[in-house]
């Protein structure tokens, strides 16, 4: 059982914990067709299908063949589901990527580069074949310009290990790049306040569905703080707002910022 030791006022938490095993049912999952967008691991998975050539009658040469169409049809399932991951704010990566043919290139080569997960063979010849796509590193940085120009060196003289941002009930959708803004509109966290190294590393957010869930990733190791988003910066929005004292508090915990340290809580 988890032990919690909570130190609160109204809008922020201080929450201790000794963080376990991540469920497969505590992901945000995003179900594209074949493929799974995994907002709290930062990758997609999808699923291709090949089917045998009946009319060969060389058995490897027909395996090679459906292997080869299997993993066409992956790529193609893993680059429908990249385009309709949500950007920043209500923008997909597709609305981008057909603004600029040298940046669709980009992206399906490294769609392209995928990981194989696994590879099934069936009694009647047909394949499955199950890959991965990371969305952290190097397709953040093809995507999202301008990360880390407001990285603000220091040290956290606090014993805060990380940031859960709650906004359940609000309606957020999950994103690559999502920014949190004061009352005024001021980003507080966006691209621009992390580190390269963070994004390369593992992005800029990760994904809950709940604070328990939130409370067993490592990103925000043992004692993070937990704020409560007011708002949506727009309808239909991934941007977040919070009050003005979270916001503040947030800004005296940069280094926590530029290592990317920040969880997002959504329905």
């Amino acid at each position: 059982m988890m032990r919690l030791t909570i130190t609160a006022s109204l809008s922020t938490l201080l929450v201790c914990a000794q963080p376990g095993a991540l469920l497969a049912g505590d992901a945000v999952l995003q179900t594209v067709g074949k493929s799974h967008i995994n907002w709290s691991e930062g990758n997609v998975t999808a699923t291709g299908n090949g089917a045998p050539d009946v009319k060969t009658n060389n058995p490897a040469q027909t395996r090679f063949a459906t292997e080869r169409v299997a993993r066409l049809n992956a790529f193609h399932n893993a680059l429908e589901a990249v385009k309709r991951a949500r950007l920043t704010g209500s923008d997909t990566i597709d609305s981008h990527l057909t603004a600029s043919p040298r940046i669709h290139q980009k992206v399906q080569g490294m769609v392209r580069n995928f990981k194989v997960l696994e590879t099934r063979y069936y009694s009647d010849g047909g394949v499955d074949v199950k890959v991965s796509v990371p969305l952290n590193g190097p397709l953040f940085e093809t995507l999202i310009k301008g990360t880390g120009s407001k990285v603000i060196p220091g040290e956290v003289n606090q014993p805060i290990t990380g940031i859960i941002v709650h906004a359940r009930g609000l309606g957020a959708l999950p994103a690559l790049a999502p920014h949190i803004q004061d009352p005024e509109g001021v980003d507080v966290y966006a691209p621009a306040f992390v580190s390269p190294a963070a994004v390369r590393s593992h992005g800029m957010v990760a994904y809950a569905r709940s604070l328990d869930a939130a409370l067993k990733n490592p990103r925000v190791s043992n004692k993070p703080l937990v704020i409560k988003a007011e708002a949506l910066a727009a309808t239909g929005s991934s941007n977040l707002v919070i009050n003005a004292a979270d916001a503040a508090r947030l800004r005296s915990l940069a280094p926590l910022l530029t290592a990317g340290k920040v969880m997002i809580i959504i329905d």
